[in-house]
C-alpha cells in the first residue's frame, strides 16, 4: 500500500488504487486495524502508518465526494465503524414451557393466570418487535447507502496499472525510493529486471531484500491482467524448485521444421517420430516411437539421478540431430550417419547458433541448447560408448534391426584412473580435518566439519549429501559391535535406496549441529530436516552449495600446509568434493576393508546383488569406517597445533 509522507505526516496517496478502497472497504465492514495492516500495510511500519493512511483516505474521499457534488457520499464515507451498525438483537433463551416456569416460580400457586402469563413474557420476551424491526432495516438502509458510495468513488477515481507508469504512486514510498535507484523508472522495468535476475532479482536493488521484494512480486501478481503479463513461474522459485509442467510452452515453434528443446518439450511430426524408421526391427517392441524407446532405455539401464542425466543427454543430442540436420527418426540413421556424428558433429556442433548455447540455461528456457560448445576427445568416446550401448539394448528389445554404432574403433583411449591423482594421503586428510578444528565453533565452522566426516565416513556424492535428512536415519544393532549402530538411507533415483553406516563420531556432530539449530535428537526431528543445512533459515543446501563448503574448506587447509612447507598445498587446492570419495574408498581398504563393501557403500554394485551379501558384511564395514575416522582422530591429537 502506497502512501506520501509530508513532516513525519501521512498525507493524501499520489494515485488511488483500488487496494486503496479495499482497505478502506475493511475499515467500514469493522475490521480491525491490525487485521488490515497485516492485510494491506507495509511490513516494514507498524499498525500506526495504516492507522494515518486511513485517516488520509477518509479525508481525501469526503474533499473528492464534495468535488463531484456527490454530498451523500461525503457524509457517509466520514462515518466510523460502529455508528451504523446491524442490529442484532441478543439471542433468546430457549423458553420454558409454561408448567415448567409455574412449577420453578410459582410452586406454591401464589400468581394468578394472568400474572404468571405477565411474569412468562417478562422471562422470555418475544423475539421481534416492531420498533426493533424498523432500527434494523434503517441501519441496514444506511450500510448499503454507504457501500454503494464508496463503489461509485471506486469507479471513478481507482485507477489500473499500467506497464508505462512510473513505480511512484504504486508501491511504499520505502521500496519506491529503492527501485528508483536502481534505475527501474517504471513498472515495465520491474518486470523485465525480475524476468532477467530470476527469484533473487531484488539483489540488484540496493536495500531492498527479499521481503520487500516478495511485496513488489505480490502486488505485480495481484495486477497481473492489467499489466498485461504474468511473471513466468521459474522467475519466481528457485531454481532447484522448477518444474517441467510448462516446459513446451516456453519452447519456440519453428515452421516446417523440428524445433531444439529438450526431449520432454520436443514436438515431433508424426513422419518422424520414428514409427516407421528404415531401421526398425520386423518384430512388434513395446514402444513404438524413438522419444518412448529412449525413456524406455533410462528407465532400464540408469541407475542413479546421474547416470540418467547423462544418458539422456547423449541420446537427447543424437535424437535432435537426427531430426534437424538430417531430417529423419533416430531409427532411420545407418552407420556412416553415426560415424559423421560422433567424429565430425560432436567435434564441432555447427551451425553455433543452433547447437551452442550463448550463456548458461535452464532447459526451461526457450534460448536452451544441447551443447556448451565442441567437445573433446575424451566426451566424444563418452558419447559413442554410451549411445553403441543404448542402440544395442534397443537391438535387444527388438525396436532396432541392427546397432548403427557397432564395430566403431574408439575414439580416444580413456585414461587409466589413479586414485592417488584425486586422493588424500593420511597426511593431507589429517591436515584438512585439522584446519576445520575449533576451540568455539560458529555455527557454519560447526556445520563445514560435519560436511566433512560425513563426506569422509560414507563416501556420499554432493547431491546425496545436499539429500540427506534425519528421517532417513535409523538406529540398530549389528553382531560384534557394542552399542547402537546407525544407518543413513540413500535414495538413488530409482529402486530401493541403499544404506551408508555412520559411526558414533559422525553421529555426535549431527546431534551437536542439530542443538545449535534449537532442534531435538536426530530421531526425533521434523520430516525433512536436512542433516547439512543452510546457516540462515536452516533450509536444505543444494549440490553447488555442499561443493562450495569443500572447496573453502580445502582452500584453507592448502594455505595451512603452505604455511607450514611452500608448495605443499598446490595437490589440495585443486581438490573438490569428489575427492573425499575416492580418500574413503582408499582410506578403508587400508584399513582392511573389501572391495565389494566398499562398491556397495558407494552404490557402485548392483542393488539385488547387494542384498545378497549385505547381511554378512556390514559388521566389518562398520568397524573399518569406524576405525579409519577414530586413526584420523588419534593422529590429529598427536600432531604439533602449532
Amino acid at each position: 500500500m502506497q502512501g506520501t509522507v509530508d513532516n513525519g505526516h501521512l498525507r493524501a496517496p499520489s494515485r488511488l488504487t483500488r487496494q486503496h478502497f479495499a482497505l478502506y472497504r475493511g475499515y467500514l465492514d469493522g475490521v480491525s486495524e491490525t487485521q488490515l495492516h497485516a492485510s494491506y500495510g507495509d511490513a516494514s511500519t507498524d499498525v500506526r502508518t495504516t492507522r494515518r493512511l486511513i485517516t488520509a483516505l477518509r479525508d481525501t474521499l469526503s474533499v473528492l465526494a464534495r468535488r463531484a457534488q456527490d454530498t451523500e457520499a461525503a457524509h457517509l464515507l466520514r462515518l466510523r465503524p460502529g455508528s451504523i451498525p446491524l442490529f442484532e438483537p441478543q439471542p433468546a433463551a430457549a423458553a420454558a414451557t409454561l408448567e415448567a416456569f409455574r412449577e420453578k416460580i410459582d410452586p406454591d400457586g401464589v400468581y394468578g393466570e394472568s400474572e404468571l402469563l405477565a411474569l412468562y413474557e417478562e422471562a422470555y420476551p418475544p423475539d421481534a418487535s416492531p420498533a426493533l424491526d424498523r432500527r434494523a432495516a434503517r441501519n441496514a438502509r444506511l450500510r448499503r447507502r454507504q457501500a454503494d458510495a464508496l463503489a461509485r468513488m471506486e469507479a471513478s477515481l481507482a485507477q489500473d496499472p499500467s506497464p508505462d507508469h512510473p513505480v511512484d504512486g504504486w508501491f511504499e514510498p520505502a521500496v519506491t525510493a529503492r527501485l528508483t535507484a536502481a534505475g527501474l523508472a517504471t513498472l515495465a522495468d520491474v518486470i523485465e529486471l525480475i524476468e532477467r535476475r530470476r527469484h533473487r532479482w531484488y539483489t540488484a536493488v540496493p536495500r531492498l531484500g527479499p521481503k520487500g521484494a516478495q511485496r513488489v512480486v505480490d502486488w505485480l501478481q495481484l495486477h497481473a491482467q492489467a499489466l498485461r503479463h504474468t511473471l513466468s513461474p521459474v522467475a519466481l522459485v528457485p531454481r532447484r524448485q522448477w518444474q517441467m509442467d510448462d516446459v513446451a510452452s516456453t519452447q519456440p515453434t519453428e515452421h516446417d521444421a523440428v524445433a531444439i528443446a529438450p526431449i520432454e518439450a520436443l514436438r515431433v511430426p508424426a513422419a518422424l517420430d520414428g514409427s516407421k524408421g528404415t531401421n526398425r526391427a520386423s518384430t512388434g517392441a513395446p514402444f513404438d516411437t524413438d522419444i518412448r524407446a529412449i525413456f524406455a532405455w533410462l528407465d532400464a539401464r540408469s541407475g542413479s539421478v546421474h547416470t540418467r542425466r547423462a544418458y539422456r543427454r547423449e541420446a537427447e543430442r543424437l535424437l535432435l540431430w537426427a531430426l534437424v540436420e538430417k531430417g529423419k527418426p533416430l531409427s532411420s540413421l545407418d552407420g556412416g550417419e553415426c560415424g559423421e556424428y560422433i567424429d565430425t558433429f560432436l567435434a564441432d556442433p555447427q551451425p553455433a547458433v543452433r547447437w551452442i548455447a550463448a550463456q548458461r540455461g535452464e532447459r526451461c528456457f526457450a534460448g536452451w541448447r544441447p551443447f556448451a560448445g565442441p567437445l573433446s576427445d575424451r566426451s566424444r568416446e563418452t558419447a559413442r560408448s554410451i549411445l553403441s550401448a543404448f542402440c544395442e539394448w534397443l537391438v535387444g528389445e527388438g525396436y532396432l534391426a541392427v546397432n548403427p554404432l557397432a564395430g566403431f574403433a574408439r575414439v580416444a583411449t580413456p585414461p587409466v584412473f589413479e586414485s592417488a591423482v584425486r586422493t588424500l594421503d593420511l597426511a593431507q586428510w589429517t591436515c584438512v580435518l585439522q584446519s576445520v578444528e575449533r576451540a568455539e565453533y560458529s555455527f557454519s565452522e560447526h556445520r563445514d566439519r560435519l560436511a566433512l566426516l560425513l563426506a569422509y565416513a560414507t563416501g556420499l556424492r554432493r547431491a546425496e549429501l545436499a539429500a540427506a535428512t534425519t528421517d532417513a536415519l535409523s538406529v540398530g544393532r549389528l553382531p560384534g559391535v557394542d552399542g547402537a549402530v546407525w544407518r543413513l538411507s540413500v535414495d538413488q533415483g530409482r529402486g530401493a535406496p541403499r544404506t551408508v553406516l555412520l559411526p558414533p563420531v559422525v553421529i555426535e556432530a549431527i546431534t551437536e549441529n542439530l542443538a545449535m539449530r534449537g532442534l531435538q535428537s536426530p530421531l526425533d526431528c521434523a520430516e525433512g530436516t536436512p542433516i547439512i543445512a543452510q546457516a540462515r533459515g536452516g533450509r536444505i543446501l543444494t549440490a553447488d552449495g555442499i561443493g562450495k563448503i569443500f572447496k573453502s574448506i580445502f582452500s584453507d587447509a592448502a594455505a595451512f600446509m603452505e604455511s607450514r612447507a611452500s608448495g605443499s598445498g598446490l595437490h589440495l587446492k585443486r581438490a573438490s568434493t569428489h575427492w573425499l570419495r575416492h580418500t574413503h574408498s582408499t582410506h578403508a581398504l587400508a584399513h582392511g576393508a573389501e572391495l565389494r563393501e566398499i562398491s556397495a557403500g558407494l552404490g557402485h554394485a548392483d542393488l539385488s546383488t547387494t542384498a545378497l551379501y549385505l547381511r554378512n558384511e556390514d559388521t566389518s564395514r562398520f568397524l573399518g569406517v569406524e576405525k579409519l575416522i577414530r586413526s584420523a582422530s588419534m593422529a590429529l591429537k598427536s600432531s604439533d597445533p602449532s
